[in-house]
């Protein structure tokens, strides 16, 4: 078997959401150190399968340097982010992403799923100030 049988195997089995199984295709002969996206897969189903989150991020974020321009790196890299409980960082990672590809759904569908804030009704107040809670509180109520 050829290695891009292997890197496009495991891929898949990733997409589907089958990270040990990918992991035991990945590690056949380290077929993902040639390709950055296969090494970000890896990563994420390393975080997922085995909860390695430090070496999964570092191994994602040099597949980043590698690929820069990839949104598919970025979209791995942010849900290793929000497996390890950083949601801002994640946030980051997956807007970095759309910079690269503005219409990638799954980008997209996780920058939704998040949610996003608006801005503190009083903008020179800070957003935990008790007037901008209750303005904020209160325009939601009125909006819904």
């Amino acid at each position: 078997m050829d290695l891009n049988k292997f890197i496009d195997d495991g891929i898949a089995l990733a997409r589907e959401g089958h990270y040990a199984a990918a992991l035991s295709v990945f590690e056949e002969d380290l077929c993902f150190t040639q390709n950055p996206t296969a090494t970000s897969y890896y990563a994420l189903s390393l975080a997922n399968a085995e909860g390695n989150y430090d070496k999964a991020i570092s191994l994602c974020l040099m597949a980043a340097e590698k690929e820069f321009f990839n949104p598919e790196i970025y979209l791995n890299l942010g849900r290793i982010f929000l497996m390890n409980g950083q949601k801002s960082v994640a946030m980051k990672s997956f807007r970095k992403g759309l910079t690269f590809d503005n219409t990638n759904n799954e980008l997209l569908g996780e920058v939704r799923r998040l949610g996003l804030r608006r801005k503190p009704p009083i903008g020179f107040l800070p957003r935990g100030n008790a007037i901008n809670k209750f303005i904020g509180m209160l325009s939601h109520r009125m909006a819904a």
